[in-house]
Parts: C-alpha cells; structure tokens; sequence
C-alpha cells in the first residue's frame, strides 16, 4: 500500500502549498498576495490555485483505507463500537489538543500585536469549546478558529461514526457503496443543505468504491488490468484538458483524478529497497502532523515578524521550500515523539482489559 503514502504526502504538499498566502495575511484577509507571482508558481499552479482540494482528495483516502482496514471487521462484529471509537480517538485526538492550545497561546499574542485575530477570526470560548470535543464544523457554518485546519477532520469524525453503522448494518458492497456516493451528490447537486459532511460522504465513499474496485481489479488477469489503467489514464487527460479550459470544476476533476491515481499507485509504487519503503512510509507518517503544525508555525512567525520587524522573504522559493522542509521535518519529529507515544499510551489504557 505504499502509493497510498505517496499521495497522502501529495496531498498534504497540496494543502501547505495552498495555505501559503497565510504568509500575506494581516488580521483575517490577505494582504497582496497575488498567486502568479509566488515562488515555483509554474510547476506549483494547481496548488496555489486550487489547493484546497487536497482536503476531498484526502478523504477519499480515507474511505480506502477505512474500507481496506475496517469494512469486513466491523460488519462482522470484530471490532466493537468501542474499540474502534478508541483507535480513531488515540489517533487524532493528542495531536489536535496540543496544536489547539499552542495555537491559542499564540493567538493572543498575535491579539496582543494586532488586536486583530490571524486568519481564522471566531477564537471564542463557544469554539475553543467545540475544538476542544473535535467538533469544530459540526454546526457546518464554516466559522473557522484556532488551529482552522482540523475543520475537514471534525466532520471526518462525523463520517467515521456513520461508516461503523452502515458497516454494522451489512452496506459495505460495491452497489451499496454506489448507492451512497449518489445520495450524497443528489444532495450536493440539489443544494438541499451547504454542511461539508455531504461532500465528505461523497469523497469518503468514492475512496470506498475505489478500493472495492481495486479488490476485484486483482483477481483480473494482467491484461485486463492495463486496460482499466489506460482508460483511466485517457479519462485523466480528458479531464485534464477540460478543467484547463474551464469546461470542468476542479472538485469533479479531482472525484476522477483521485480513484485513478489510487489505482495506478498501488499497481506502480513497488519498491524492492529497504530504504525506498522506509523513506517512502515515513512520507506518510508526515502527513496528519504536516496539517496540523503548519499553521502554528506561520502563526509563530508572524508574531515573531511583526514584534521584532522582520521582512520575510516570500517571492524567494527558498523560502518556499524551507517551509515545506521545516514543516515536513518537524511533522516527522512529531510523529515519533508525541504520535507514537500519546497513541500507544491511550490505546493500553482505554482498551480492552
């Protein structure tokens, strides 16, 4: 499964690269920040441009794994409510609430230069509240605060619990799985509500679909399964010259890009070193980290750039890549030192006994 962590990894870039113009914020609006004129804006335009996309791509990510992990154990009632209401809590739940209180201190230091928030402008006690229980989004109003990235894992939080139901009721076929994918964009397509979890279904269930797929896809001889690549390849450059000439919206170009980059990966993405599969897992491991420290750190530096002065270089790529290397190294520093270890503890002592 190793192509499932290089496009985690891609994602992520797809989400820093995006939240780049945070650098250009005064108060909770850019200030000059034009996207044609940032560094690397040639081979990163579908990032700078679009890159918040990476949030659908990821849950579609998401629904592969939890169908790949998760689908048969807890229809067979393997895995209890609890158990895996445990796993996903010691999972998430460390590293949010450190960031939250990191990013809350710095906030009012932020305040305290400004008198204006950063960015994200509803940091209450309401929502400090509802970061605190990992329901940012769950009233689906988009009042980002503090740490605003955890909004797509609250409503993913959502999502988990109706997965464990729906696994629990027997609806883990593929034409099951369909039939969901197309409630949701029914209710997408009809505008019958704006919450995010419509949108989070779709993409959570498309990752579903696509791994049954890939399921089915193995038991093919080899040729068939070039071919199912190659359609997809072709249906991708389809896409691809759509959405350039503005004949397609992003987001369904990334509902076909996404489940064939899946496919092509995990067939592609082979490696036989040692070293290219610890290199290549330790991407991965980088990524719930990288999205959630990433905006400690621009909120860090924009305190530290107003109080003593700074100018920050941000047309210069090596700025570009020193964010994205600092934040990808400290992600994996995180990932051992606190991930690893929050996770083993909790999981020992809210488990089973």
């Amino acid at each position: 499964m190793l192509g499932l962590e290089l496009l985690r990894f891609a994602c992520a870039v797809s989400v820093l690269v995006w939240h780049y113009q945070h650098f250009y914020f005064v108060g909770a609006a850019p200030v000059g920040f034009v996207p044609s004129q940032q560094p690397l804006y040639a081979l990163l335009k579908p990032f700078y441009e679009a890159g918040w996309l990476g949030v659908q791509a990821f849950w579609a990510l998401s629904g592969f794994i939890f169908f790949w992990k998760y689908a048969r154990p807890v229809a067979q009632g393997q895995v209890s409510a609890q158990r895996f209401a445990v796993l996903r809590f010691s999972r998430l739940y460390p590293l949010h609430v450190l960031t939250l209180l990191i990013v809350a201190g710095l906030a009012w230091w932020y305040r305290q230069l400004h008198g204006v928030d950063y960015v994200y402008a509803h940091n209450d006690w309401y929502h400090f509240a509802l970061q605190l229980a990992m329901a940012s989004d769950w009233p689906g109003r988009s009042e980002w605060s503090f740490n605003g990235p955890i909004w797509s894992i609250s409503i993913e939080v959502l999502v988990y619990a109706l997965f464990f139901v729906l696994c629990r009721l027997g609806l883990t076929r593929w034409w099951q799985a369909l039939g969901i994918i197309g409630a949701a964009a029914v209710v997408y397509a009809l505008k019958l509500t704006p919450h995010p979890i419509v949108l989070c279904v779709f993409f959570f269930y498309l990752g579903a679909l696509t791994h049954l797929a890939h399921e089915a896809l193995l038991k093919q001889p080899r040729g068939p399964q070039r071919a199912v690549h190659i359609i997809g390849l072709l249906a991708v450059a389809a896409g691809t010259a759509l959405v350039a000439s503005g004949k397609l919206r992003p987001m369904f170009y990334v509902a076909l890009l996404t489940p064939v980059a899946l496919l092509a990966l995990l067939d592609w993405v082979q490696p036989t070193s040692k070293a290219a599969v610890r290199w290549i897992n330790t991407l991965g491991n980088t990524t719930y980290a990288s999205y959630l420290l990433h905006f400690p750190l621009q909120l860090l530096l924009a305190c530290l750039s107003s109080a003593l002065g700074w100018h920050l270089p941000l047309h210069e790529p090596a700025w570009l890549l020193a964010y994205l290397l600092t934040v990808f190294g400290l992600a994996s520093l995180v990932y051992q030192a606190v991930e690893v270890p929050a996770q083993t503890w909790l999981r020992q002592r809210l488990g089973p006994r």
